[in-house]
């Protein structure tokens, strides 16, 4: 659950960020929003042509996995439960979403349903790995491709418990030192695993 110090504009969290330089006077209030920061759901990208000025069939997969939406609704309800707090006192306000209306499980998940959206973390599109489904290898070249590397959050396996700009500025400045030294990319019988555990004590330099 993460804690906005504003009221929500709107019942997913994107409108509330969107709105704010457009609305002229916001009014009091605050926001909890339930976040599944480790997804389960698995979405794909699939070429819809040769023709790389075609756009990609795009299937987000969101909610595919019923984890993904327990994990959402319970998100809800200890949000109501932290907003409900006596040690709010006078600054506990009245829900605005989902909405005293919306009580029952089938409820809260038909309004998840209709309002979940990112959270703008999105990896995996290019994953990094060893194994067959894998599209780029641990030097952070694209398999079978000829001088192309991906240095990027697309790589990154599985959306990790947070924001994604410190791994991405990691791996920027992993591809760098690749590009400078290639001797001091990891080769290729190196398991991914292994580098992200930190079982290899210097992976840069293995």
């Amino acid at each position: 659950v993460r804690f906005l110090a504003a009221k929500a504009l709107g019942p997913d969290g994107m409108t509330t960020f969107t709105q704010f330089r457009n609305t002229k006077k916001l009014q009091d209030g605050y926001s909890f929003q339930g976040i599944a920061i480790r997804p389960k759901s698995r979405g794909r990208v699939r070429l819809a042509s040769s023709n790389t000025h075609v756009k990609p069939l795009i299937d987000g997969g969101y909610l595919s996995n019923p984890e993904d939406l327990a994990t959402l609704r319970n998100g809800i309800k200890l949000g109501r439960q932290l907003g409900q707090r006596a040690e709010w006192g006078v600054y506990k306000g009245t829900e605005v979403y989902p909405g005293n209306n919306v009580q029952t499980d089938e409820e809260i998940d038909e309004y998840i349903k209709n309002s979940v959206h990112t959270a703008n973390a999105l990896t995996g599109t290019c994953k990094i790995g060893t194994g067959p489904d894998s599209v780029v290898g641990p030097d952070l070249r694209v398999r079978g491709v000829g001088g192309l590397r991906v240095i990027d959050s697309s790589i990154i396996p599985f959306i990790p418990g947070g924001q994604t700009g410190t791994p991405t500025v990691m791996i920027a400045e992993q591809g760098a030192t690749f590009i400078k030294n290639p001797a001091q990319a990891p080769k290729s019988d190196i398991l991914v695993s292994e580098v992200i555990s930190g079982s290899i004590s210097d992976p840069v330099a293995a």
